[in-house]
């Protein structure tokens, strides 16, 4: 795909060029946008109000302020709350948090993959066990 096919289909999804892309050498816009385009626009094992959630969390948590501005307003017009919103966001503060906890007390990383997995198998059999209950 040409440049300015490339520059077409960006205005033809997005209404304009945004300025991070103006850049950026023909051959990799082309590999970019087809990329981004799909990836950040469409549907795939996760739908993009979950993906644009995700990428709030991790935005917010890297203290990206670009990303979480686009995150944040794409999820938004995707659908997602604002109860859904502050939990992507608080949900990344969480795992930072237990990361740099976990990190800091040097939790050997095997006992950890032990209790999680163990815990994992705990939850699934309760969660079995309830769901027999109330069938």
């Amino acid at each position: 795909m040409s440049r300015s096919d490339t520059e077409r289909d960006i205005i033809e999804t997005l209404g304009q060029i945004p300025d991070f892309f103006k850049p950026m050498p023909d051959d990799t816009l082309a590999r970019e946008w087809a990329e981004w385009k799909s990836f950040q626009l469409a549907d795939s094992a996760l739908t993009t109000r979950e993906k644009h959630l995700i990428g709030l969390g991790v935005a917010a948590a890297t203290h990206c302020q670009y990303c979480t501005y686009f995150h944040r307003k794409a999820a938004q017009m995707m659908g997602a709350s604002d109860a859904q919103l502050e939990e992507a966001a608080r949900f990344a503060g969480d795992t930072a948090k237990y990361s740099a906890y976990l990190h800091g007390l040097q939790i050997p990383l095997d006992d950890f993959k032990k209790q999680a997995d163990e815990m994992g198998a705990y939850l699934a059999g309760k969660a079995a066990e309830a769901q027999s209950k109330a069938a």
